[in-house]
């Protein structure tokens, strides 16, 4: 009774439209979650995103959930995940990949999840990491570890800094990231998490860091993918 005036007074919004929602445990609707183009699960790697980091990494898996279009309703749940704290679209984009592959290879020998973090000082000021709502559920419905921890990011700069001063850019890359391991880390295989791929430089220096572990493995996972 309570929830139902509550719904009333406040009525949930969808998060892809900002039309209200009735009568669904999502927080987007279903003509928006009908409009989002799915990423094709094959039987191994996505074709398009494997060849993106050909020669870059040696990925064991490549794959995405959605792909990314700034005049569709993807640009507006990454935007409200990634700017606006709305952290149930991580755990929707979550169950969404899971329904779609958990049955997938992608998943069956991976030891642990880890995300592209953000530098200690950006996260404070946004208060979050938009990547850990996803990891976190991810994990809870795969049973594979989430790993916050695993890697550090070095330095502090703004995308328009980094935009601006290509000496910065290309300072950075050798640097941007610390891995922290021991022993029992070698030959893991580590699936690097993502909220949208372009060019994949900053996956190539992460994952390059990762390598360095002995004997590791490493495969990505993207919620969203530009075509």
């Amino acid at each position: 009774m309570f929830q139902h005036l509550f719904n009333l007074v406040f009525p949930k919004k969808c998060l892809g439209c900002n039309e209200t929602i009735i009568n669904t445990k999502h927080y987007i609707c279903p003509e928006c979650l009908h409009s989002l183009d799915f990423v094709t699960v094959g039987n191994h790697s996505n074709p398009t995103l494997l060849t993106r980091f050909f020669g870059k990494l040696p990925l064991v898996c490549a794959n995405g959930l959605i792909y990314y279009d700034k005049k569709e309703v993807s640009h507006n749940l990454i935007h409200e995940l990634k700017y606006k704290d709305q952290q149930n679209i991580g755990f929707l984009f979550a169950e969404l990949t899971f329904e779609k592959y958990k049955n997938h290879i992608a998943f069956k020998e991976v030891d642990e999840l880890v995300a592209v973090p953000l530098h200690k000082k950006k996260e404070k000021e946004r208060g979050y990491n938009q990547l850990d709502s996803f990891g976190k559920r991810l994990s809870e419905l795969t049973g594979i570890p989430y790993n916050k921890e695993r890697l550090t990011r070095n330095f502090y700069t703004t995308p328009q800094a980094m935009k601006k001063n290509l000496f910065l850019r290309s300072s950075l890359k050798s640097d941007l990231f610390t891995v922290n391991y021991n022993e029992s880390d070698y030959g893991k295989h580590f699936m690097i998490l993502d909220d949208v791929v372009t060019t994949g430089s900053t996956l190539e220096i992460l994952g390059k860091e990762l390598l360095k572990i002995p004997n590791s493995k490493i495969s990505t996972f993207f919620m969203a993918v530009t075509k």
